[in-house]
């Protein structure tokens, strides 16, 4: 796990300045090189082969690479080519430019991992830039007119280049409650799309895709399948705990931290670290603390090392101001929250890998928010599926009439743009630019449709749509985990992202996942392997008392004075509309718009520091930001 910022190209840009701002990706050595028509700044995160013999680039026959994450089978990869390939280093990184020479791109099939890569083949003289299956890591890049500018975060091509404010993007943002990839919140500044290459040669570029999923329908039992799931899914694990650094587990107590932290302790045993965080207030609004009991009683009962912090409006006043200034999105999702918290946790007790459940829900039925909506219409929805228009009218009529009716009409006559906008709870206003983001995220999922139809073209709806969440909540997801981790220079790794369990859990049909309830078959599963107090818990996710932080009666008013002063942001960079919203008589005291006025207030801090560039110390204190 690393960071990089470069160019392909012969203009000459100065790099240093944009890799110190990344050094939080890879504080432990750094480096700048340079060839003929590149320059790469890269920072290392030691993870393997902690010694100088670690440090990248790795050349190899005239192959230059730069990898940021990790080849998890990089040992079974050095032995199946230990009579043609002798390693200098215990790097998992080495053997990259070595498999190019030998198998050409096609070699990125034979990666187990997560990885943005830098490759420079200096004898026919390509440049790719490349992107894992899953978006695990960030790749972003801007074409400037012959060159190719490229980083693992958007802060550091700023230093290269002035980037211009992406109006429709924001609120695409807004309207999504991410930011659908390749898109980011600058003009033509895109990260690469997952499981996909840049390739670059004499000033020109093109984006191909890569990865070609092995995915067709089962019909094994549920015995066949349970016992194969364990299989991949003990692999995954293992592949994941190869380390030369302490590695842990984010225990939240749900399904899929719990098992991970089951089969990581039964694998490695010690040294493996569990680690959990206490939401303050959070029971009086889930009505339950399962992510505060279970996770100090499993780690007693596994006798693994458990520490945990709390998570309080506290942590948010002295820490939301410098989380937004190195957030590449608009921060919306209070949740995240959570993982900064963690890591900070994690590196004060000196680890630096940290295995999550990204893609548990995802692979066992998709979220109810989806599923849970169209299996109601499901007879209508399979018939109408991409067959019929859709009407601007009739939406606006319906949303008039009932929120669930409009949601239903989506559904069935607009799902792509339903699918996109489907992660948020609830819509705000853009009607002056309606058309341009429902076009820009039409293209976009018209795209991610059409490759997840040809990739899974004898699969059901159902898992079409839950895969075409890899390229939006997925990958959003991924991002969220990655920036806040490396925040603190720690290595976030996903089981249920191994590609193996991906396409085979892609490949099991919907009805047998679903058919025990959301997430009800992995639930069943986990019952021979986890106690019952983990598997009859009720769910519980990183819900944040956002209302009762923000509706406090000690800041509220400095609150609703900091929105007002900012009210021309608003109206130029969001809306008209949510400006009038905002305006309209009790909006502002109404608790009830806790989770709309966290992003609104996100949204302010992030234009500061990125259009009116006002803040001057990061570290400043949200109460003492409001006051100014």
């Amino acid at each position: 796990m690393c960071g990089f910022v470069g160019y392909f190209g012969n203009e000459d840009y100065n790099l240093e300045e944009a890799r110190d701002t990344i050094s939080n990706r890879g504080p432990d050595m750094s480096s700048i090189r340079c060839g003929d028509g590149w320059r790469v700044a890269f920072n290392r995160l030691s993870i393997h082969d902690l010694s100088d013999k670690g440090m990248q680039p790795f050349i190899y026959n005239g192959i230059i690479v730069y990898l940021n994450g990790e080849i998890f089978n990089y040992i079974e990869l050095l032995e199946e080519h230990k009579g043609e390939f002798t390693p200098k280093s215990s790097s998992d990184v080495e053997i990259i430019p070595f498999l190019y020479d030998k198998y050409g791109i096609e070699f990125l099939n034979r990666l187990n991992g997560m990885f943005a890569i830098v490759l420079i083949d200096t004898k026919r003289d390509i440049k790719y830039l490349i992107r894992d299956r899953f978006a695990e890591k960030p790749l972003y890049y801007i074409k400037d007119n012959k060159n190719l500018l490229f980083a693992s975060e958007v802060k550091a091509l700023k230093k290269l280049k002035k980037l211009d404010i992406d109006k429709t993007n924001i609120e695409i943002n807004f309207t999504c409650w991410f930011l659908p990839q390749p898109l980011s919140l600058y003009k033509n500044t895109f990260n690469v799309n997952p499981a996909s290459y840049i390739i670059y040669k004499d000033g020109n570029i093109e984006e191909k895709r890569w990865y070609n999923p092995k995915i067709k329908p089962l019909k094994d039992s549920e015995e066949e399948i349970e016992k194969k799931f364990i299989e991949l899914y003990k692999s995954s694990i293992e592949l994941r705990l190869r380390s030369d650094v302490p590695v842990g587990v984010f225990l939240s107590g749900g399904l899929d931290s719990t098992s991970i932290a089951k089969f990581s302790n039964e694998i490695k045993g010690s040294n493996f670290f569990a680690f959990g965080a206490d939401i303050v207030d959070k029971d009086s609004i889930e009505k339950n603390n399962t992510d505060i009991v279970i996770p100090k009683r499993l780690a007693k009962d596994l006798n693994i090392n458990y520490s945990k912090t709390l998570l309080d409006y506290d942590y948010y006043n002295r820490n939301i101001v410098s989380i937004i200034k190195h957030y590449d999105e608009i921060f919306m999702n209070s949740g995240v929250l959570i993982f900064y918290a963690l890591s900070k946790l994690a590196i004060e007790n000196s680890t630096k890998v940290i295995l999550t459940g990204v893609g548990g829900d995802e692979l066992f039925g998709g979220y109810p928010w989806q599923g849970g909506h169209v299996r109601k219409i499901d007879k209508i929805f399979q018939y109408t599926y991409n067959r019929l228009p859709y009407s601007e009218f009739l939406s606006r009529f319906f949303i008039k009439l009932n929120r669930k009716l409009a949601t239903a009409y989506q559904i069935l006559f607009d799902y792509r743009v339903w699918h996109a906008e489907s992660l948020s709870s609830f819509r705000y206003d853009f009607k002056e630019d309606k058309e341009e983001i429902e076009r820009r995220i039409r293209d976009n999922a018209d795209r991610y449709f059409k490759i997840s139809h040809r990739d899974l073209k004898d699969s059901d709806l159902y898992n079409i749509m839950g895969y075409a969440n890899t390229f939006t909540v997925i990958g959003s997801g991924n991002h969220f985990v990655d920036i806040a981790t490396m925040h603190y220079s720690i290595e976030n790794r996903s089981p249920f992202l191994d590609y193996r369990l991906y396409e085979f859990l892609m490949s099991v049909p919907d009805e047998v996942k679903s058919r025990y309830g959301q997430k009800g078959f992995l639930r069943k599963i986990l019952k021979k392997h986890l106690p019952n107090y983990v598997t009859d818990a009720k769910k519980s996710g990183p819900t944040m008392p956002i209302n009762r932080w923000l509706y406090n009666s000690n800041i509220l008013e400095d609150i609703k004075s900091f929105i007002l002063k900012h009210i021309d942001l608003i109206r130029e960079y969001l809306s008209v509309n949510i400006e009038k919203m905002i305006l309209s008589k009790g909006w502002l005291e109404d608790s009830r718009n806790g989770l709309k006025l966290f992003a609104i207030i996100s949204f302010i801090i992030w234009a500061k520091f990125n259009i009116l560039d006002d803040i001057e110390d990061e570290n400043i204190t949200f109460e003492e930001l409001i006051k100014l």
